[in-house]
């Protein structure tokens, strides 16, 4: 036994015999037990999950096992290594362990929570996607991003503090540079806060049809910095939220909320001024009967014609109503069905479509009074 006892206490390099040992058996316990431990805990978690209603529970388990299964593995290799002696100089080896340990350990930590907000990235989508449901689907994105950049930043400031840095003094030495970066991230903030004003306002969703002064489409995504729109020729506009929240914007799909698929159709018919005032009242009563007849013009809505100016080169009609539909092509159709038989009717009634044109009237022609040569030729 005290042969035995002897034979611990070698040492190679600095390091027991006994010391070597008992840090191979920690390694080894730490990969064999790993997976046990592991898979007792995750079966735990299931029964329990079994008896759940709710359908997220596997996604987090299945979430947090890799993150467990590499964290139990690191302590155990940080553990092995702590039970061998630790030179202090030249170099403190010792603390350079317990420091490293305790950064691999807060680097899965973070992990395991940013697999947990993939999850919860998941969850608000699929509650977003309900109409019903309070949560807009352009929220979604920005919650998740806000969360994984929360992890980020709190993780660095803590690796940071173990690291042995005083964040509160490197914010202090930050502050001779803190109105450079708030200049330089001048439009980033009123980017961010124009998302804010987006989400709060909800002028629109993703999916709704935009328009603009300078953008028109589907929204495809609302970021933090941007919304990105899809125009109707195929391409993609990054727009600055800052833009968009302080420019006027209409939502042309607001319209199906009240059951309305329409698209309003204004514009204005100029007759010659020949024409009469019978003819122009004739006139109106045809365009009126256009309108209430044709296919094309939803009847639920407005529906104006009226002889309204006394223009510059014409007698203007002024016409006003809706298309039942709002897709681009169906809305041109009945737009160009109109118009032609706006023109056949106008023909019929013996009246023609004025153009821009201006009348030169002259009183009377002014006196010759011109010096040149005489009839007969005389100077």
């Amino acid at each position: 036994m005290s042969d035995l006892s002897e034979f611990l206490k070698v040492s190679f390099f600095g390091i027991s015999v006994y010391q070597a040992l008992l840090s191979f058996l920690i390694l080894f316990l730490t990969m064999t037990m790993r997976r046990l431990i592991i898979g007792s805990f995750i079966r735990m978690l299931e029964r329990y999950a079994e008896k759940s209603k709710t359908e997220w529970d596997n996604s987090v388990i299945q979430a947090i096992r890799p993150p467990l299964e590499v964290l139990i593995l690191a302590y155990g290799i940080w553990l092995a290594v702590k039970i061998l002696p630790q030179p202090t100089e030249p170099v403190d080896i010792k603390h350079f362990v317990n420091v490293i340990g305790e950064v691999l350990i807060l680097l899965f930590g973070a992990w395991l929570l940013l697999r947990l907000v993939n999850v919860a990235d998941k969850i608000i989508k699929q509650k977003a996607a309900d109409p019903k449901h309070w949560l807009d689907i352009s929220i979604a994105p920005l919650i998740t991003a806000s969360l994984r950049i929360l992890v980020v930043i709190t993780s660095l400031i803590v690796i940071a503090q173990n690291l042995g840095y005083s964040v509160s003094g490197l914010v202090a030495s930050l502050g001779l540079g803190g109105a450079a970066i708030a200049l330089a991230s001048k439009d980033t903030l009123s980017n961010l806060f124009g998302s804010m004003m987006i989400m709060v306002d909800k002028p629109f969703k993703v999916g709704d049809w935009i328009k603009g002064a300078d953008f028109e489409g589907v929204v495809e995504e609302i970021g933090f910095r941007s919304t990105r729109i899809r125009t109707f020729g195929k391409t993609v506009e990054n727009i600055p939220n800052n833009m968009i929240a302080n420019v006027k914007v209409e939502n042309m799909d607001r319209r199906k909320d009240k059951g309305y698929n329409v698209r309003r159709i204004k514009m204005t018919v100029g007759v010659s001024y020949s024409a009469t005032a019978d003819q122009m009242e004739k006139a109106v009563v045809s365009l009126r009967e256009i309108l209430k007849t044709d296919p094309g013009v939803d009847q639920r809505m407005t529906t104006l014609v009226y002889f309204t100016d006394f223009g510059a080169s014409s007698l203007d009609i002024f016409l006003y109503f809706f298309s039942n539909s709002a897709v681009w092509a169906e809305y041109l159709e009945v737009r160009q069905r109109v118009n032609l038989k706006i023109m056949k009717k106008l023909e019929e009634l013996g009246l023609s479509i004025a153009f821009p044109s201006r009348s030169v009237y002259i009183e009377s022609m002014p006196e010759n009074k011109s010096s040149g040569p005489s009839q007969d030729g005389q100077i």
